[in-house]
C-alpha cells in the first residue's frame, strides 16, 4: 500500500511532468579571470527558495549562483570580482553574467556546479569551457546532473583535449542521459503505466510495450537527427491526452460507453478551443481540431471489449510516435556527440528502453500481483487508479494546450 500511495503521489505532482528543466552557461578562462554566462528558464528560477526573498527573479537567480557555483584553485576559492548582474535574453529566460578571480593563470581549477540541483532533482546543465582572449563557438562541452556535479579543468593540458568522444563514452555518458530523462519524465511512465492497466496478460503487455518501443524509437532518431520538427505544444498536448485516453479506455469500453465519451470528449475540446482564443494559448486552432476528430474517431472505433483488444497495439504505437518526439526534446536541447551521433543516439535511445523495463518489470508488475492481494471494494483497484491516471492526463492536455 505504502508503494501505491508513493507512486500517487508522483503522479499528481506537477512539478515532476514532463517540462524539462536545464540550464546554459559559457566559460571564459583568460588569464586569471574567469567569465561566466549563465542562461536559464525564468520559470525554473521561481522554484529557488531565494525567490521569496527576493525583489526579482535576476536578483534571486543572481544570489543562488553566488551561493552554489564554487570555483577552487590550489585548494583555495577562487573570489567573485564581478557579481552575477542581468544580461539580456531571450523570452522566458534569464541570463546573468559574473567574473570569478583566481590565483593563477597556469594551475589546473576544480568547478563544483550545485545550481539548482537541489531544488530540481531532474536539471540538466551543459556549459561550454574555452581558454583565451575571446568567445568563440568553439569549446570543450561539460554536462553536469545531479550526480554529476564537479568538473576539473587543467589550462597547460588545453592542446591536449579532445573534443570528441569515442563510440562507447559517448554511448555509457548517453545512456546514462536517458535513464534518468525516463525516470524524470512522469507523463511517460504514467503512459507505461497505463500499457500495464490496459494489458490482461505478460502476452499482450509485451506486444503493447514493444510498439510503444517501436513508436518512440522511429521518432526519437527523426527528430534528434533534424529529419522532422513538429509543433513543440501538440506533441506536449497530445502526451497528456494519450494517458487520459489509454486510462479512461478500459472503463469506458467495459460499459459499452467509447462512442458517447469521444463525442462529449470533442465537445469539451471544443470549449476548450475556444478559452485558448481568449489566452492566446500556443496551440493552434487546426490542433484543436485535430483533437476533436481524434476524440470522436477513436470513441466509435472502440465499442466493447473485442474492439479494444484489437485496437490497443495500433494506438499504442500511434501514441509511442508522438512520446519519441518528446524524448527528442531533450537531445535538441543537449546536443549529440561531434562525430559520434549514432553512438549518442543509440545509448539514448538504451537507456529510455532499460529504465521503461524497470518501471514495468520490477515495480508495476510486482505492484499489481501485490493489489490483487488485498480485499477488493466496491471499484476495483485497477479502475481507482486508471482514474487517477485519466484526471492526470486530462490536467497535462489541459495545461499543455492553453500555457
Amino acid at each position: 500500500m505504502i508503494r501505491l500511495l508513493v507512486l500517487l503521489c508522483l503522479l499528481t505532482s506537477p512539478t515532476l511532468a514532463h517540462n524539462k528543466s536545464i540550464s546554459f552557461s559559457d566559460w571564459l578562462w583568460n588569464g586569471r579571470d574567469i567569465e561566466v554566462i549563465f542562461t536559464v528558464l525564468a520559470r525554473d528560477i521561481t522554484l529557488l527558495p531565494q525567490t521569496a526573498r527576493s525583489a526579482n527573479l535576476t536578483t534571486a537567480l543572481s544570489n543562488h549562483l553566488t551561493d552554489r557555483f564554487e570555483l577552487r584553485q590550489i585548494n583555495t576559492a577562487c573570489t567573485l570580482t564581478k557579481p552575477f548582474d542581468a544580461r539580456p535574453a531571450r523570452a522566458g529566460y534569464v541570463r546573468m553574467q559574473g567574473t570569478f578571480r583566481c590565483l593563477s593563470e597556469n594551475a589546473a581549477m576544480q568547478v563544483t556546479n550545485n545550481v539548482f540541483f537541489d531544488v530540481i532533482r531532474t536539471h540538466i546543465h551543459l556549459a561550454r569551457v574555452q581558454i583565451g582572449p575571446r568567445r568563440t563557438m568553439q569549446g570543450q562541452e561539460v554536462l553536469f546532473t545531479t550526480n554529476e556535479r564537479t568538473f576539473t579543468l587543467n589550462p597547460m593540458a588545453e592542446q591536449k583535449f579532445e573534443p570528441r568522444q569515442n563510440f562507447f563514452e559517448a554511448l555509457t555518458r548517453y545512456f546514462r542521459l536517458g535513464v534518468e530523462h525516463i525516470a524524470s519524465g512522469v507523463d511517460h511512465l504514467a503512459f507505461v503505466l497505463c500499457l500495464v492497466l490496459l494489458a490482461t496478460s505478460i502476452r499482450q503487455l509485451l506486444i503493447l510495450v514493444s510498439g510503444f518501443t517501436l513508436g518512440h524509437s522511429l521518432t526519437l532518431a527523426l527528430s534528434a537527427l533534424g529529419v522532422m520538427a513538429p509543433n513543440a505544444s501538440i506533441v506536449e498536448a497530445v502526451i497528456g491526452a494519450s494517458i487520459a485516453a489509454l486510462a479512461a479506455e478500459g472503463i469506458l469500453a467495459r460499459a459499452g460507453l467509447m462512442p458517447r465519451a469521444g463525442l462529449v470528449a470533442a465537445a469539451l475540446i471544443y470549449l476548450i478551443a475556444g478559452v485558448s482564443i481568449i489566452f492566446t494559448a500556443p496551440l493552434p486552432l487546426a490542433g484543436w481540431a485535430g483533437f476533436m476528430l481524434f476524440a470522436v474517431s477513436y470513441g466509435f472505433a472502440i465499442r466493447n471489449e473485442a474492439d479494444r483488444q484489437a485496437v490497443a497495439p495500433v494506438i499504442t504505437a500511434a501514441f509511442g510516435l508522438f512520446h519519441g518526439f518528446g524524448f527528442a526534446g531533450l537531445l535538441h536541447d543537449v546536443g549529440l556527440p561531434e562525430g559520434q551521433i549514432l553512438s549518442g543516439l543509440l545509448g539514448f535511445n538504451l537507456g529510455v528502453e532499460f529504465g521503461q523495463l524497470v518501471f514495468v518489470f520490477v515495480i508495476l508488475l510486482p505492484l499489481r500481483m501485490l493489489l490483487q492481494d488485498f480485499p477488493s471494494p466496491k471499484i476495483r483497484w485497477s479502475d481507482i487508479l486508471a482514474s487517477i491516471l485519466t484526471a492526470y492526463g486530462v490536467f497535462l492536455f489541459v495545461q499543455r494546450g492553453l500555457l
